[in-house]
């Protein structure tokens, strides 16, 4: 309980007290005298006033305040006897309880309206931001075409990589032959992340999987480096130390030749698919591949890109074998080769990893979307502003806003009847009434606040589509 310096005052002269009260002591404010014992302002006029000073906060403040027993003796003077001031006080408490479980009430009504409003509106952006399965399946449907397609060339790949080895016995053959299975089966992952991503958002993944993609993306970069750049390096080494006999390298030429065809179909068609991507997104070709939303593609085209540098190594590490009679061209083409992969690996692992981690979308465009609130009249000025990119041309942008007060009045203004507000303030003759007045539209003001940010919102998203979470917090 803090202390109060108390000061009275009679007939216009102030008199300080030598003594410090509790502020359980029998004084009582202005407003407690006329909501409690229903007195008006000129039944105090002939008082005894105190003037109390507060530091409940650390600061002085100065309230008027009078004796308890003074207060009491007006208000028996004023309704008669004290059953009759107990029966007006008891019939107060019976309105203000009714007049609260009223409020109550229509706060209960008001919030499940604005629930079910926030549930449809939500439902409504998840479904366009989503859509259904088939929408979904339908703009990820470039992105599975080119991963389907470098999964069955691929296939097909290894396998005559590897039937070239059993009867050439060569190591960059080998090697390549390696690559084209790390490609096999990582382009299974990539396809894998596809059907993850496409799943709708849940309690427990509310921004839905988008960057599930990422993730197995990242996964395939982790797996080229071991399985495709570490096992061709180490058996180009093993190559340099015994260098294996080399054979039917015509065979092994037309095997080079055929994959070739079959990576380089593939390649195309990542290009395209890469290249439309990249228009879409108003982005160059190269920006995309650093930075675009669609990682399985970057991925499959990097991979090809690596396959064909591949197989042109392979050929001209055995072709200097078979000129020379050297074996050595061959296993420091197996070296080259696991070189080429490890930089792709490396490549795919720094891309995916800084989406997963979370980046902001580029300076220019977080710039367009803040001026959208900047150049809005309620908005005062702005704070810690972030955009992070979720994957899938997905962005979750968030804000602290000061708004501005006056414009916000100003709005409810404009839905009052201010004639009559100001007749209905005319005729208060308590403070209870004038409380009641400005705790009604206290709450309207909040309501008009709320419904600003909801127009706040609903405006960025549809000059900026691919933001489709807004978290705006109220300063």
């Amino acid at each position: 309980m803090s202390d109060m310096l108390v000061f009275l005052c009679c007939k216009g002269k102030l008199k300080y007290t030598a003594h410090r009260i509790n502020i359980d002591d029998p004084f009582i404010t202005t407003t407690r005298a006329m909501q409690e014992y229903f007195l008006l302002s000129d039944d105090l006029l002939h008082l005894p006033r105190r003037f109390v000073l507060d530091s409940t906060d650390g600061t002085m403040s100065e309230t008027v305040c009078y004796l308890k027993s003074d207060i009491e003796r007006r208000a028996l003077e004023k309704w008669g006897t004290m059953e009759a001031l107990i029966e007006k006080q008891q019939r107060k408490k019976l309105l203000d309880d009714e007049e609260k479980r009223r409020r109550k009430d229509l706060g209960i009504v008001y919030d499940h309206l604005k629930r079910t409003k926030k549930v449809e509106s939500r439902i409504e952006a998840e479904r366009k931001a989503f859509g259904d399965r088939e929408e979904r399946v339908s703009f990820l449907r470039g992105s599975s075409r080119v991963v389907t397609f470098a999964i069955i060339s691929n296939s097909l790949v290894f396998a005559f990589k590897l039937c070239a080895y059993v009867y050439t016995g060569s190591a960059a053959l080998l090697s390549e032959a390696i690559h084209s299975l790390a490609d096999v089966l990582n382009q299974c992952l990539l396809a894998f992340g596809i059907a993850q991503s496409i799943r709708k958002p849940s309690p427990n993944h509310p921004y839905g999987f988008s960057r599930a993609r990422y993730v197995y993306s990242l996964i395939s970069g982790v797996g080229i480096f071991f399985l495709g750049a570490g096992v061709t390096v180490y058996h180009g080494i093993t190559g340099l130390f015994h260098p294996p006999v080399l054979e039917f390298l015509p065979a092994a030429f037309a095997v080079l030749t055929g994959s070739l065809m079959l990576e380089g179909a593939t390649l195309i068609t990542a290009f395209r698919q890469v290249s439309l991507s990249a228009q879409e997104g108003g982005l160059t070709f190269k920006e995309y591949v650093l930075r675009g939303r669609d990682p399985t593609a970057v991925a499959v085209l990097v991979e090809d890109s690596a396959a064909v540098t591949g197989i042109l190594l392979a050929g001209t590490a055995l072709g200097l074998s078979h000129i020379t009679g050297n074996s050595i061209y061959d296993a420091i083409g197996s070296i080259a080769i696991g070189g080429l992969l490890g930089t792709i690996a490396l490549f795919l692992i720094q891309r995916n990893s800084s989406a997963l981690v979370g980046r902001s979308i580029p300076p220019i465009r977080l710039k367009e979307i803040v001026a959208i609130l900047e150049n809005d009249v309620i908005v005062r000025s702005l704070h810690d502003v972030k955009a992070v990119d979720l994957g899938a041309d997905l962005v979750r942008f968030k804000a602290e806003v000061h708004f501005d007060g006056m414009e916000l009045t100003r709005l409810h203004m404009k839905t009052m009847n201010l004639e009559k507000a100001l007749e209905d303030v005319q005729h208060f003759t308590t403070v209870a009434e004038l409380e009641d007045f400005m705790i009604e539209h206290g709450e309207q003001i909040l309501d008009v606040l709320g419904s600003e940010v909801d127009r706040i919102e609903k405006e960025i998203k549809n000059r900026a589509p691919e933001v489709r979470h807004v978290d705006l917090e109220i300063l």
